[in-house]
């Protein structure tokens, strides 16, 4: 029985120092005898599970802009009074954004019921959702009296 459970013993003490396979290939990148592997290949496979080097750098205002261009909202208010100018009536007003929050005032030729109001602003927060679906919209839809 002591034989038996020293054999256990030493086969778990075995079985805790095994290889993992897993981990193996973490210290495969180390240097060797002073020589450092450094790639500047954007096609590494090491680190391409971990990093998505297409993602928008306006995501997250704290990564790094690869695509070189300004970090704005420009595109995305040009995209909403877009959406507006494409609706036949309608005038685009104001565009405000804040975080993930839009703002947009459209204005509408003529005189409007409230039932008429609803239904336009009802029509333009669908197709803007369509159009950014980044952002929490509000829609205002005001009668244009010039």
């Amino acid at each position: 029985m002591k034989k038996l459970s020293v054999f256990l013993l030493m086969l778990a003490f075995m079985a805790g120092c095994a290889n993992n396979q897993a981990t193996e290939s973490e210290y495969d990148h180390e240097t060797q005898d002073g020589v450092s592997f450094i790639n500047n290949n954007l096609d590494r496979t090491e680190d391409n599970n971990t990093l998505d080097r297409t993602m928008s750098g306006d995501q997250n205002p704290n990564f790094i802009n690869f695509d070189g261009k300004r970090l704005d909202n420009q595109d995305d208010i040009d995209q909403a009074r877009k959406v507006i100018a494409d609706h036949k009536g309608y005038r685009p007003g104001a565009v405000w954004i804040n975080g993930e929050d839009m703002w947009v005032t459209a204005y509408r030729q003529g005189n409007m019921t409230h039932q008429e109001k609803m239904d336009s602003q009802a029509q333009l927060h669908k197709d803007l959702i369509k159009a950014l679906p980044a952002y929490h919209i509000e829609v205002k839809v005001q009668e244009d009296r010039t």
